[in-house]
């Protein structure tokens, strides 16, 4: 007998809420470059809710402050939004157990969108799943256009397999 599916918005509402993050997910070592990652344990549909990028949320000034005072490796957990007209940043810096920190980048076929909920009037990063995953699979999404150092890293090793094929 099939489960009675939960609608993704308010799943993710009742995940939110507790402050706690879904089953079916779990952390894995990838390597020295990706650092961990997060990883399926049980499939998921497109659509359905994933999990929530959580952290202090703080105003645009306090995260550019943040930026000029954070080691590199710290800058990479602040993701930077628009919310109600304004520009807002969910600072994952600090360890904290969540699984959504730990999501890595993927800007050529992601898992997961990230979608801005808000939730008693306060803004809460989630991602949805983009496409059918199976156990197993990572789960990633794609951070948006900018020049992350690991996009530089792959480029640089793709560039000398291309020329060689011409």
């Amino acid at each position: 007998m099939r489960r009675r599916r939960i609608p993704p918005r308010e799943d993710a509402v009742c995940h939110v809420s507790a402050g706690r993050d879904k089953l079916g997910l779990d952390i894995h070592y990838i390597n020295a470059f990706k650092g961990r990652g997060i990883f399926t344990t049980v499939p998921f549909q497109k659509g359905d809710f994933l999990l929530e990028y959580r952290g202090k949320l703080i105003p645009k000034e306090e995260c550019e402050r943040r930026h000029r005072v954070y080691h590199d490796s710290l800058k990479v957990f602040m993701f930077e939004f628009k919310f109600d007209g304004k520009l807002w940043c969910v600072d994952a810096s600090q360890e904290d157990g969540s699984l959504g920190r730990l999501v890595n980048d993927n800007h050529i076929s992601p898992s997961a969108k990230m979608k801005i909920l808000n939730i008693n009037g306060k803004p809460h990063l989630c991602l949805f799943a983009s496409r059918d995953i199976s156990p197993g699979e990572e789960i990633d999404y794609n951070y948006g256009d900018s020049d992350w150092p690991w996009r530089c890293k792959i480029l640089k090793r793709l560039r000398p397999a291309r020329l060689r094929r011409l």
